[in-house]
């Protein structure tokens, strides 16, 4: 088997629903697959360990510290991450491969791939032509670029100011393991947005908090095309909504509390 000259890391915590996937579709790819696991306890870890012994713990910081500690055990100079709900699709397969027939000194620093949202009540895997897509900095060399240890938020730096070059092919996003890990999920980064947003010095109001959540719901599920994704998309859009609401109360909380 000919691997290319590429690590591959993942983030993940109680993932065994979906990693599988996700690691079927890089087995072939590369030589040095990097877990950084949180405290799976679900049958993760053994799941994983089937594709590779490069698994390693680390307790939950936040996305941009999981990502920098899983960028710095791999052990090539190119990298490509991915979430534990992704899915590399052989369109975007083959893009990699040819990126990687070319001469290192053509390549650019940094590409980004077009994550598309597939439905979890759906039997495919090939996304909608209208389906929500989310173009984001993946595949880098770590020498021009890298990942912030930010809480909240996960962007790849180029370190030259330039911007990801994105490759022709999907990546299958399955956003929604179940309605109740979502909400976990929200409730988890509206905390971390909270607790940023006040760090930063920004006081919502209360007005905010009443006109702000919609106009969130129909970002969401308009300009940002769920309502391609049906009854998941709705539900979807209705709980990106209401963690803005909370990100906005716990903000205003905070403000409140540091006054007394």
């Amino acid at each position: 088997m000919s691997f290319l000259p590429l690590s591959i890391f993942i983030i993940c915590c109680n993932e065994v629903e979906r990693i599988g996937q996700v690691l079927e579709s890089i087995k072939d790819f590369s030589d040095d697959i990097v877990i950084v696991d949180s405290g799976s306890t679900d049958g993760t870890l053994e799941l994983v360990k089937r594709y590779t012994d490069r698994v390693y713990h680390k307790d939950w910081e936040g996305f941009g510290q999981q990502k920098v500690y899983g960028e710095s055990l791999c052990k090539h100079n190119w990298i490509l991450n991915l979430d534990a709900d992704e899915i590399l699709l052989e369109s975007v397969r083959q893009s990699i491969r040819d990126l990687f027939q070319q001469k290192e000194e053509t390549r650019g620093g940094a590409y980004a791939l077009r994550i598309c949202h597939v439905s979890s009540l759906s039997n495919t895997l090939t996304p909608s032509r209208f389906c929500p897509v989310n173009v984001t900095g993946r595949l880098y060399d770590k020498r021009r670029a890298e990942f912030k240890d930010s809480a909240v938020h996960d962007k790849l730096v180029v370190f030259d100011g330039s911007q990801p070059v994105t490759l022709d092919g999907d990546v299958a996003h399955i956003s929604l393991k179940s309605f109740s890990h979502m909400w976990a999920k929200i409730e988890t980064y509206s905390t971390l947005q909270a607790q940023d947003w006040f760090d930063k010095g920004r006081k919502p109001t209360f007005l905010q908090l009443i006109y702000d959540p919609p106009f969130f719901f129909l970002k969401n599920y308009l300009i940002r095309r769920l309502c391609f994704v049906g009854v998941e998309g709705f539900m979807i859009a209705i709980a990106l909504s209401a963690g803005r609401a909370l990100r906005i109360a716990m903000t205003i909380e905070k403000w409140k509390t540091s006054e007394f």
